[in-house]
């Protein structure tokens, strides 16, 4: 029967009306925090600007992602929802890679929720990062108020580009990051909690404010030692750089593309790196990492 006139209205008015009511319980659905610790994965988000974001945002970007909520930079600690700027301190904090990250790694894990925590900061360099700063205070902080509502699944690094100015600070690296792994570990509680950094850009070097040969040596050094952590740490892993671009003239920071491409490869070294954790574990521990 077709129906017409004044009773359609009322008729498309009422469905209309069902669907946006679905749409609100899903959406609040999509936002809320699980009941299980086991279904809320929360991931640390440390370094400077690169893990901060630095690309320009279209307006899509600041619409919440379904099923990832995250930790304020300020304020309260209470879970919101999840866009960018995930970090929001300095004003050039922009598109990152963290929410495409959580994108991917949900792709295979339904029923879960993914929780960041924020805690990057620009033009930091590593000493401003590790155990007894303010901002490594303020990262344990909020992944222990975490811990009583979800798992701390891993911690997402993306920082070095500071270390290159000078000799001293690039010789000292290695030791320094390898440090801070070992400290978050133990005031988390989690000797096998995974680590997962990325490789600087391979552009950078090649802008006319840190290309000189002396400065590039030592660019390639925190690259060196950026890549060969899964060598000489444990549950560790390395997100390469390859095929990315940048937006602007000093060539440090990446492009929007170029973080949707990070997300998913840490996203990706992340499976790899809990995926050799449980083959290389005792056959009476493997088990999910909790």
């Amino acid at each position: 029967m077709k129906v017409t006139g004044p009773l359609c209205v009322v008729l498309c008015a009422l469905l209309s009306g069902s669907v946006l009511a679905a749409d609100g319980k899903q959406d609040a659905k999509a936002r809320k925090i699980p009941s299980s610790k086991e279904n809320f994965h929360v991931f640390l988000l440390m370094g400077q600007s690169n893990m901060s974001g630095y690309a320009m945002m279209l307006a899509e970007d600041r619409k919440p992602v379904p099923y990832v909520v995250k930790l304020p930079t300020k304020g309260k600690l209470r879970w919101r929802p999840a866009a960018h700027p995930l970090h929001n301190r300095l004003k050039s904090d922009r598109f990152g890679l963290g929410i495409p990250f959580a994108i991917e790694y949900l792709k295979d894990k339904p029923g879960v929720t993914v929780g960041l925590i924020p805690v990057a900061w620009g033009g930091a360099g590593i000493d401003k990062l590790k155990k007894g700063t303010p901002t490594y205070s303020n990262a344990i902080k909020k992944a222990q108020h975490a811990m009583t509502r979800g798992t701390i699944k891993g911690v997402l690094w993306h920082q070095g580009e500071s270390d290159t100015v000078t000799q001293p600070k690039a010789d000292s690296y290695d030791q320094k990051l390898r440090q801070l792994i070992a400290d978050v570990r133990k005031d988390l509680a989690d000797d096998k909690l995974p680590f997962i950094v990325g490789n600087l850009a391979e552009f950078y070097g090649t802008g006319k404010n840190h290309n000189k040969p002396d400065r590039v040596k030592r660019i390639d050094k925190v690259r060196a030692v950026l890549r060969s952590l899964p060598k000489k740490v444990k549950n560790t892993g390395f997100a390469e750089s390859t095929d990315c671009s940048s937006p602007d003239r000093h060539m440090v920071h990446f492009d929007r593309k170029s973080y949707i491409m990070l997300g998913k490869r840490y996203a990706k070294a992340y499976a790899e790196t809990v995926k050799r954790s449980r083959q290389n574990a005792p056959a009476d521990a493997k088990r999910p990492h909790r």
